[in-house]
């Protein structure tokens, strides 16, 4: 058997209307009210494009290394699933109230902890400030002085611009995506923005971009953030089956292609030391 296991039609981001039987058949909004059968055999994967991870092709399928790694997750538990695509701000309000849902890529942090149920780490990331290469050896106090930002809304990293001196009122441009961002720095209507540097290196280019790394900002590892019907024991499953994905070398293969080796060996030193600490 393959292991992008189930390429089928629960796999396709199109398939909305699945999801939307679960809402109703899940019942209220509050994701705790979740009790039946049809509902506690599915689960509904909430995220947004970020290429390679989570990606759609040219047939309106999410595809990626991400994907097939929850892909093999949930078949493993022996859940049934569906992936939905928004914009990041409304995929984390919406996973806070959608019943058995499962939010991914996401940052673990003090304000997020109580909000939901966490099983990982699945990726990490390296984020610095990018602009263009005049910029280089400028501090945050230069940059923010004399520069605009851009940041995606619900971002993780928003607090850190925040200390640096960007503020939405003066020199923060806040837009639905990174995509967004890279257009708004395109078009000449912001100058830097955030990026992983473990995922775009010492240069990212592209026609009318050319971007260096200038800031670094922090370092911080991505979860599954599970909405709060899921019970404990279920929690524990989903986390001993990713532990055992990366004992077995699955997650190695699904990211070499993608990702590179030091981002596979700072996830695997993490889920070592976790699995070390459970023990």
């Amino acid at each position: 058997m393959s292991l992008s296991v189930s390429h089928s039609t629960l796999r396709r981001v199109r398939a909305l209307g699945l999801w939307l039987v679960l809402g109703v058949a899940c019942a209220p909004a509050s994701a705790l009210g979740c009790q039946s059968k049809q509902c506690q055999s599915s689960v509904v994967f909430l995220t947004e494009t970020s290429y390679p991870g989570v990606q759609l092709d040219s047939h309106g399928d999410v595809i990626g290394p991400t994907i097939d790694l929850m892909n093999i997750l949930a078949e493993r538990v022996g859940k049934e699933r569906v992936f939905y695509l928004m914009p990041w701000a409304r995929a984390m309000q919406r996973a806070q109230h959608t019943p058995r849902s499962i939010l991914f890529e996401t940052v673990r942090n003090t304000e997020r902890e109580p909000l939901f149920k966490w099983v990982g780490p699945i990726m990490y990331f390296d984020m610095q400030l990018y602009g263009p290469p005049k910029l280089k050896g400028m501090n945050a106090e230069q940059i923010s002085k004399n520069y605009v930002a851009c940041g995606y809304r619900g971002a993780s990293y928003l607090p850190i611009l925040a200390t640096l001196g960007f503020s939405e009122d003066t020199n923060l441009v806040l837009m639905k995506t990174q995509t967004d961002c890279l257009d708004m720095l395109r078009l000449g209507r912001a100058d830097v923005t955030p990026m992983n540097g473990f995922r775009r290196g010492d240069m990212y280019e592209e026609p009318q971009l050319r971007l260096v790394p200038l800031i670094a900002l922090n370092e911080v590892a991505l979860y599954m953030a599970f909405s709060l019907d899921f019970s404990d024991s279920e929690i524990a499953l989903w986390q001993q089956q990713l532990e055992q994905l990366y004992r077995d070398g699955t997650l190695r293969r699904f990211y070499q292609s993608n990702y590179p080796a030091r981002v596979i060996e700072k996830l695997e030193q993490l889920a070592g030391k976790l699995s070390n600490t459970a023990s």
